[in-house]
């Protein structure tokens, strides 16, 4: 049967409504952006948490979520007062920048805006007892840095089968060639460069 000049009509309407998504979705990608690594120097005081934590979990916790977050993967993390309720841990890392106009001469890589998540399991060294810790970090840490938390669940006090769900979900820069590298490494454990007295101090 021949088609009608209504048919052809309802056909085409259908067909750019088909394709309005995927229309939307490709005008809505940014390119990556020029950028640099800007430079952070921070201290966290942690303050009676539940558990005990040793030079060798902070870490590993704080290396793991700076990776997560952006930062460059040569990371300067020095924790003291380990195994106490209240440690401390002195941070020195670079996260990107974005430039613009006449400074885009400048950039040394390009990052996208992205979103990340931050959980039990998400960096592999983050579990299910770390909830205080998470819940601390977005207070202290994340504050500080060019992120922006969308979202998060932080009941710490709830029963452990409970705490399995929290999380902080935010947004950043990301280095566009690093997500492979952050892929990989959550999937083993990174080598932890001794300090010159083959263990971090104490405080």
């Amino acid at each position: 049967m021949p088609s009608t000049p209504k048919n052809t009509t309802l056909a085409a309407a259908l067909l750019a409504l088909a394709l309005l998504p995927a229309s939307r979705a490709v005008a809505e990608e940014t390119p990556p952006q020029p950028a640099f690594w800007a430079p952070h120097n921070i201290i966290v005081d942690l303050e009676n948490l539940p558990k005990r934590y040793s030079c060798d979990d902070l870490w590993y916790k704080f290396h793991d979520v700076l990776l997560k977050i952006g930062a460059r993967s040569d990371t300067q993390i020095v924790p003291y007062r380990c195994n106490s309720r209240s440690p401390r841990v002195h941070l020195q890392f670079s996260l990107p920048k974005t430039l613009s106009g006449p400074e885009v001469k400048y950039a040394s890589l390009k990052a996208n805006t992205e979103t990340i998540r931050l959980a039990a399991g998400e960096p592999r060294s983050l579990n299910t007892s770390d909830c205080e810790l998470l819940r601390q970090i977005k207070t202290t840490l994340l504050p500080a840095l060019p992120v922006r938390v969308l979202s998060y669940r932080l009941t710490c006090v709830a029963p452990s089968s409970s705490q399995r769900s929290f999380y902080v979900s935010l947004q950043g820069l990301f280095p566009a060639s690093q997500r492979a590298q952050v892929a990989v490494h959550d999937r083993g454990w990174p080598k932890r460069e001794p300090s010159p007295s083959g263990v971090a101090p104490n405080g």
